[in-house]
């Protein structure tokens, strides 16, 4: 069958022992996360949670139902949250939903499917399971998350503020959430003592970060630029700027860049596309119309976006060690990234 959010915050406040699947698809990762989150507060909370990925489902497609119908030993409440891109665990949902009973629900976060696979069809077929799809939020509907994080917070945001908020955590919610805890942190502020936030608040916040120093190097290196880097390096050095905090700041506009390609989908003219989204405002950060352009062109498939977040933890991790320093690892990274960015973009 097919649901929405409020099915889902309903269920959230009474479970339905019949449904044994939530499949929650679509682009925002963010989005499906907190359904996800909202959906399994409802099954108490002290419930055990066991947790499987598409490759080990499409291995043993039977997997999944004996888990889903097991007692554990001691007769405690599961429940199983499924991490899947593809339709490689559609075997192991056949047999989940053929299956003659399943005790313990399934939680399926499917963000690379869209309406017309087929495991997403199964799912809206079934009386035992409910698909949910989600879409990335527009400007205005982040403006609107920002403003109930901050009043889950203690934060009275103005929309004003919202919406610069909203900006440098781009469709994101998991960024937005972030932000709103540090502001709540930085204020003081809990919903028995609320605050508001402040534009100063705000910029304090941005400039800890160091952003504005950070992302003329980030995007020299994200868009492919091998003739602008090594001036932003000798900027980097002369200036002082933390390595290890430009990795953090680098690693953050890379989600940004992951949400905004995923709303982009598979469009051929990627520099119309993107000057479309700027002139409607709907493109925050991230540089010039010329970085966006080759920076979704050289990162916009999820495969390479994900090797590019794995090397950028890799880097984080390096970089505390001892040897060889993390300012020579750092621009030994960089420089690959831009190599890799120049030959696609």
């Amino acid at each position: 069958m097919k649901g929405d959010a409020a099915a889902v915050r309903a269920l959230a406040r009474r479970p339905r022992p019949d449904i044994r699947l939530y499949l929650i698809f679509g682009a925002d990762d963010g989005g499906n996360a907190a359904l996800a989150a909202e959906l399994a507060s409802g099954f108490g909370p002290d419930v055990e949670r066991i947790d499987f990925d598409g490759p080990q489902l499409s291995k043993d497609p039977s997997l999944l139902a004996a888990e889903a119908a097991s007692l554990s030993l001691f007769g405690d409440k599961r429940y199983i949250r499924v991490t899947t891109n593809g339709e490689e665990c559609l075997p192991a949902t056949e047999t989940l939903l053929a299956a003659a009973q399943a005790i313990n629900p399934v939680i399926m976060l499917a963000s690379g499917i869209s309406e017309k696979s087929r495991i997403a069809k199964l799912a809206l077929a079934s009386p035992l399971a409910m698909a949910v799809q989600s879409k990335i939020p527009t400007a205005a509907d982040m403006s609107k998350i920002v403003i109930a994080l901050g009043h889950e917070a203690g934060l009275t945001i103005e929309h004003d503020l919202a919406e610069v908020i909203a900006g440098f955590t781009a469709a994101d919610r998991r960024l937005a959430a972030q932000e709103v805890e540090k502001l709540a942190l930085y204020l003081d502020a809990s919903p028995d003592a609320p605050k508001s936030v402040t534009r100063e608040a705000i910029t304090a916040l941005r400039a800890d970060a160091g952003d504005d120093a950070m992302q003329p190097i980030i995007n020299a290196a994200l868009s492919g630029n091998l003739k602008r880097l090594p001036e932003e390096l000798q900027r980097m050095r002369e200036q002082a700027v933390s390595e290890v905090g430009l990795v953090i700041v680098m690693q953050r506009q890379v989600m940004q860049l992951a949400a905004v390609a995923a709303r982009m989908g598979t469009v051929r003219d990627v520099g119309a596309w993107v000057s479309r989204e700027k002139s409607g405002n709907r493109l925050w950060g991230g540089g010039s119309q010329s970085d966006w352009t080759r920076q979704l062109t050289a990162w916009g498939r999820p495969a390479t976006m994900a090797r590019l977040v794995e090397r950028l933890l890799g880097l984080q991790q390096a970089m505390m060690q001892p040897t060889p320093g993390p300012a020579l690892l750092l621009e030994q990274e960089l420089l690959e990234i831009a190599k890799v960015a120049a030959r696609a973009s």
